[in-house]
């Protein structure tokens, strides 16, 4: 150990650390939690402090190099109250989401020196947002020259009774974003805290016949080793879905054999994260190397058997590895072939993906003095969480008690059960508080990726342009293990063939075991796949019958009268209702945008091509029928409301939303609403943030509370001033009757004298799903010569019913559209022959920069949805379908050449312009 002594946001800091220790640990340790952990490879700048008055990515720095120096954070920033000019523009222009990279972008940006915007951007490419789509960033850092900048702009000026849905009311967590106040979950842990890491498996498929764990055991500072024989063998899924949960029963707290290279071994609990890492390096592993697969093509021949074991189950097909299995069709689609002027036909390669949220997977358990386990879990399921650890744990449910921090991004990921289960066993094992959290390898390697699929699809088309038949079969990787196998490969098939009016159509879907890292939930879900294969096929057959694409989509799309047949069986009708239908207009937005004419030639210059592609898609609203949302909402005795709902905001800013939609409605604004959300013992049951649900169902829930409030307020207080109800009006924290009125502190202790609750709790689970729709146009340039495509403009228009905030609604478009542009053109977890991750680093996995990031319009075609609450409907995942199939279908413009396969890198588009 070596002293050093240096100072920290103007305070002296003297204190010792060993040799290897980065700056980043050590200010961590040290309390100064604003400096995030997220690559530790200097690639993603969240971990940004400066070192004297430079800048520098601290995961990079030995701490041994601040001796004598000083350091400042995040935190030192804001100066007797008043935030430093920097942090004041982010918050002024809302440059965050999640709020991960938020702490590291002000202090980059602080620094950077810069003569245009697309200097500035080139400036910010070491910082990494996975949220914004950094257009709110780059506008907000562009706010600091001007002159004056508006303070306090989280506190929105609204008088009483002024509306509060459908205003961009800033995100309420701002303030503590933009000053690093320790918000996510590893920001805090009780005392006496030990540290699990997992021995993870170096081979894609293998029996474990012994594990030899002496020597890890006899390591100083070791607290308890587990393997397969400790833990209690029960299946379950590390999916976060509602029972009666639909998918595979096959995953095991440990088990005795390994799927994929990184799939769960033994586990460690240590007195710190680097003892616990050496001890599994001591652990002993005698493996029985079996036969592996990693083509789901040819793992569907089952000459590998990869779940023999008995005690899983509900796997339909366990001898040739499906996990899931979907047939959807309606008409016959003989027929419609037979009927055909054209048939079109092509194979689709997607590839796996992975979600890049920055802030890593992390749970931190203890026993609480009642006995109860507590888990703070970054999680989009709180309670999924709870009820799979009681399960597998054989707790009761009310005995564990899940709840969330402020997240740092999930985008489906963190719909997985992936550490709260053996953080729990550990804690329990122990009796002592524990932390679980991955490092950026793990991520890589051992939680869950987009689908990988094989798509063929197979259309025939009258010459007039008019759909007679669609045939779509998908072969969908789900690798080890089954969660989502069958979910996600419905997705794929219903909404990108059920956008079309088609008399003949029909889905075959089967995801496909494989000894390959799990596939699980990401943004899209599924319907990001099949979308790619249907419209860049319309775009091919427009081609060939010498229709316009928009034409083609217009003469086709569905209409708000029509029933979509297309899965219309049994439990999967509540994914199909068209709601509110704006869809007509969003083409019409978009046309008027890019100034688009029918028949545009592309554009030649010399070795360079420009040409515009489209794509259109849908989403459904939450699942109905499934989905549930409850809400406790109270007036307190101090005259203000708080807001109870299971709820989840995974930086969207949801929060907000609900806050606004309960403030519309009881004449208040958000300031003087108080909300809990996340957490099963504090908060009522809501299904978790996932498939677009949050504003349609957790919304609508808050809405009926509200409702149900503002009416119990009402009876009320005619009863307290011996008025009629209807003559009462709400003036923000006031209640008038003709010449009386009385506070809501008054009217709260009038109702304890009354001896009337003024807590309402209800739920919500919508009957059917309403269907968001978006249209996305293009712009691209290629380079003949080198393959690389740049794409000039962007321009999305969203049919969303109502924005109960316009600028949270961009925000999640942008941030969807930078996410299919890095589908579309960069993104892809290459593996190789024995199932390895070649990739596992932000350096050598590259999502897009803020120089990446295309300028981007997004238009908010509103038409109240009869279902939604306030008319809106979902929107959280629409905005990424588009994305790739509208540049594929820009460069076949622009070039001639049909890409069909994903992500189109220089290399494969040089390739394919150059054999053309």
């Amino acid at each position: 150990m070596s002293s050093l002594t240096f100072q920290v946001n103007g305070k002296p800091c003297t204190t010792t650390c060993s040799p290897g220790t980065s700056l980043l640990s050590l200010l961590r340790n040290l309390g100064w939690v604003g400096v995030h952990r997220v690559c530790e490879s200097g690639d993603c700048g969240s971990c940004t402090v400066w070192l004297d008055d430079k800048a520098i990515h601290s995961c990079i720095c030995p701490a041994m190099r601040v001796d004598g120096h000083t350091v400042t954070t995040i935190e030192g920033l804001a100066q007797d109250g008043q935030l430093s000019p920097m942090q004041q523009v982010f918050l002024e222009g809302q440059g965050f989401q999640c709020g991960f990279c938020t702490p590291g972008m002000i202090m980059s940006a602080e620094k950077i020196s810069y003569e245009s915007e697309a200097e500035l951007r080139e400036a910010l490419k070491g910082n990494f947002c996975r949220c914004t789509g950094y257009q709110a960033i780059v506008e907000s850092i562009l706010l600091r020259q001007k002159s004056e900048v508006s303070r306090g702009a989280h506190q929105y000026a609204l008088t009483p009774n002024s509306p509060q849905v459908g205003q961009s009311i800033p995100k309420q967590d701002g303030p503590a974003l933009v000053t690093g106040k320790p918000s996510y979950t590893a920001d805090w842990s009780p005392s006496g805290l030990l540290h699990l890491k997992v021995l993870r498996s170096p081979y894609p498929h293998a029996r474990i016949r012994k594990i030899y764990t002496d020597k890890a055991k006899a390591l100083p500072g070791v607290h308890a080793v587990f393997t397969h024989e400790d833990v209690p063998r029960i299946p379950y899924t590390t999916a976060g879905h509602a029972e009666p949960v639909p998918d595979p029963l096959d995953h095991y707290l440990l088990d005795n054999k390994v799927r994929f290279v990184g799939d769960r071994v033994a586990a460690v609990v240590a007195e710190s994260p680097d003892i616990a890492t050496l001890a599994c390096q001591l652990i002993e592993v005698d493996y029985e190397i079996l036969p592996h697969v990693i083509d789901p093509v040819q793992a569907m021949q089952g000459n590998v058997v990869i779940h023999d074991e008995p005690e899983s189950y509900q796997i339909p097909d366990v001898q040739h590895n499906i996990a899931g299995k979907v047939v959807l069709e309606h008409g016959d689609i003989e027929q419609g072939f037979a009927a055909a002027d054209l048939i079109v036909e092509n194979t689709y390669y997607l590839p796996a993906v992975q979600h890049v949220h920055l802030e890593p997977h992390v749970s931190v358990c203890w026993l609480d003095d009642d006995g109860t386990l507590v888990i703070r879990s970054s999680t989009q399921v709180p309670f999924h969480a709870q009820r799979i650890v009681a399960q597998i744990l054989n707790l009761p449910i009310e005995k564990v008690r899940v709840y969330k921090a402020q997240i740092g991004g999930g985008f489906g990921n963190k719909q997985e059960i992936l550490t709260e289960d053996l953080c729990a066993l550990a804690t329990l094992k122990t009796g002592k508080p524990v932390q679980l959290e991955f490092t950026r390898e793990e991520e890589f390697i051992a939680t869950n990726s987009r689908h990988a699929m094989q798509i063929h699809l197979k259309t025939g088309v009258k010459a007039d342009g008019t759909l007679v038949a669609q045939a779509m079969e998908a072969i969908s990787n789900t690798g080890a293990y089954g969660n989502h196998a069958g979910t996600v490969v419905f997705l794929t098939g219903c909404f990108p063939l059920g956008l079309y009016r088609c008399l003949h159509q029909r889905f075959y879907g089967w995801g496909i075991y494989t000894n390959t890292m799990p596939a699980g939930a990401f943004r899209g879900y599924g319907a990001t796949q099949g979308t790619f294969a249907v419209e860049s096929q319309m775009d091919e057959i427009a081609q060939k019958l010498g229709i316009d694409p928009l034409e083609l989509r217009l003469k086709n799309i569905i209409h708000p009268e029509d029933v979509i047949k297309l899965g219309r069986e049994e439990a999967h009708d509540h994914f199909h209702l068209i709601g509110s239908y704006a869809l007509r207009e969003c083409f019409e937005k978009v046309i008027e945008v890019l100034d688009y004419v029918p028949g545009t030639p592309p554009v030649v210059d010399g070795y360079l091509r420009r040409g515009l592609g489209f794509a259109v898609s849908m989403q459904g609203s939450g699942l109905a029928k499934i989905h549930k949302a409850g809400v406790k909402l109270s007036l307190t005795t101090d005259g203000q409301y708080e807001l109870r709902t299971g709820s989840v905001d995974v930086g969207t800013g949801s929060d907000t939303s609900l806050r606004q939609i309960a403030a519309e409605v009881l004449g208040v604004t958000v300031a003087d609403i108080e909300i809990i959300t996340g957490d099963t013992h504090q908060t009522p049951y809501d299904s978790g943030s996932y498939a677009s649900a949050t504003a349609y169902i957790s919304g609508q829930a808050v809405n009926k509370a509200a409702r149900e409030m503002r009416s119990h307020l009402l009876k009320l207080t005619a009863k307290r001033l011996q008025t009629q109800p209807e003559l009462i009006t709400f003036v923000g924290k006031t209640v008038k009757a003709n010449e009386q009125e009385i506070s809501l502190q008054e009217l709260a202790a009038y109702a304890q004298t009354q001896q009337e609750s003024l807590t309402v709790e209800v739920e919500h689970a919508a009957d059917e799903s309403s269907l968001t729709f978006a249209v996305q146009g293009v712009e691209v340039e290629v380079d003949t010569e080198t393959g690389n495509i740049k794409v000039l403009r962007c321009v999305q228009a969203i049919d969303i019913g109502k924005a109960i905030n316009p600028r949270i609604c961009h925000g999640q478009a942008m941030g969807g559209i930078v996410m299919g542009l890095g589908y579309a053109l960069s993104e892809e977890l290459r593996i190789d022959e024995q199932g390895r991750i070649l990739n596992p680093t932000l350096r050598t996995y590259r999502i897009p920069t803020a120089k990446d990031a295309p300028p981007m319009e997004i238009i908010l075609v509103e038409k109240d949805d009869a279902y939604g609450p306030f008319g809106a409907k979902g929107i959280g995942e629409i905005g990424t379908n588009c994305t790739a199939p509208a540049i594929a279908n820009a460069v076949a413009h622009a070039t001639g050449v049909r890409l069909t396969q994903l992500p189109m890198t220089p290399e494969r588009v040089w390739r394919a312009v150059n054999s053309y």
